[in-house]
């Protein structure tokens, strides 16, 4: 906000260095889980870069790009593809087929499509990013474990479950390497993990896996971040299943509140808790 200030006043309000800075701010937002703050500083700093630097600069992609990853928070996902795809027409004619950024386009276009329901839609473009990644950026690479945790995601939601620990197990291994136990990212291989084992049946295993989730976004994230809430969300499915109904209520009401307070009561996530809480009353 202070470096915002600074380059109004001394570069006016249109300067590409003002749109890189409420781009900043935009990211700050999203990763925060405040949505609505994000989609307004990213649509301010596109103003200013399709305005000021045309069309079909890189720096304009980058803002379709995170705008599409804030309308996929939302649940907004045939706005979110929308974006998306505008950033990857021109990545593809700017940086070329085989170009680290497109792996990343393909990989968050593949996310939307996962989150609609359309796996083998998503499993084609986790593989066309993962195959640029370990071409371009080597098997060690942090962006070749989201590939390898994307690919998994699918596996899981299909029910091949040993497919999915597989490609888990090997995104875990890189990240653990490359960003150590306490990464955010470390957590969302452990709650993925968890995932996989309640599918499976095995429960204790599963609650191993996100208590050791919960730990690390308590620390890095802070008690209010969305991620928490489904991590509180995780766990209460398997308390339920366990027949513990005190407990699967006490952590689905934490989730609640937190996804009700960040995404909104609309968001498909708040409701889905909501639904959960309302058939353990009945």
């Amino acid at each position: 906000q202070k470096a915002l200030a600074i380059w109004l006043k001394q570069l006016g309000a249109d300067h590409p260095q003002v749109a890189t800075s409420y781009n900043n701010i935009g990211e700050v937002h999203r990763n925060k889980g405040d949505n609505d703050k994000a989609l307004e500083h990213h649509q301010k700093a596109l103003a200013i870069r399709l305005k000021k630097l045309g069309p079909e600069h890189p720096d304009v992609a980058y803002s379709y790009n995170n705008i599409g990853l804030v309308h996929d928070n939302k649940g907004e996902y045939d706005k979110a593809l929308e974006h998306h795809q505008k950033a990857l027409a021109i990545w593809l004619k700017q940086l070329g087929a085989d170009h680290p950024q497109v792996a990343t386009s393909y990989n968050n276009i593949g996310g939307v499509h996962d989150n609609k329901g359309e796996y083998d839609k998503a499993h084609k473009h986790y593989q066309k990013a993962l195959a640029i990644e370990l071409k371009q950026l080597g098997p060690e690479h942090p962006s070749v474990a989201t590939s390898y945790n994307n690919i998994g995601i699918v596996h899981d939601n299909e029910g091949e479950y040993d497919m999915a620990l597989e490609h888990f197990q090997k995104a875990l291994a890189i990240w653990l390497k490359q960003l150590g136990p306490d990464h955010p990212q470390v957590a969302t291989s452990y709650n993925n993990i968890g995932a996989v084992y309640r599918n499976k049946g095995e429960y204790d295993h599963a609650l191993e896996y996100h208590q050791k989730a919960l730990a690390i976004y308590l620390k890095q994230l802070g008690p209010e971040h969305p991620h928490v809430a489904r991590s509180y969300n995780n766990m209460a499915y398997i308390y339920k299943t366990k027949k513990d109904l005190a407990k699967a209520k006490e952590y689905w009401e934490k989730a609640y509140a937190i996804f009700s307070e960040k995404l909104g009561p609309n968001h498909p996530n708040t409701k889905s808790v909501k639904a959960r809480l309302d058939a353990l009353k009945e």
